[in-house]
């Protein structure tokens, strides 16, 4: 199944990666490592690994967190990241 939300996720933080280059080298790893984590969990879920796609998700911090769950939730329904997830998105 195609993830649009996730993806696009995905390519917007390449594109604020791409934009602290050569501005910010923290900045940048700290995105690098938000869009690795992006990645992550859609590989997690193509491979079928919900239980840890949720303790992954629970893993990570609060801003990267919020966009994959939203992201999720846009792409497979509030009911799905409730039963799978364990979040409520309101």
């Amino acid at each position: 199944m195609f993830l649009e939300n996730l993806t696009k996720l995905e390519k917007s933080l390449w594109k604020e990666i791409v934009a602290w280059e050569g501005v910010d080298k923290d900045m940048q790893n700290f995105v690098a490592q938000d869009r690795n984590d992006v990645i992550e969990a859609k590989d997690r879920f193509n491979r079928g690994h919900i239980g840890s796609l949720r303790s992954f998700v629970d893993s990570l911090d609060t801003y990267i967190r919020d966009g994959v769950v939203t992201a999720f939730a846009a792409d497979l329904g509030n009911d799905w990241v409730r039963e799978n997830l364990g979040y409520e998105i309101n």
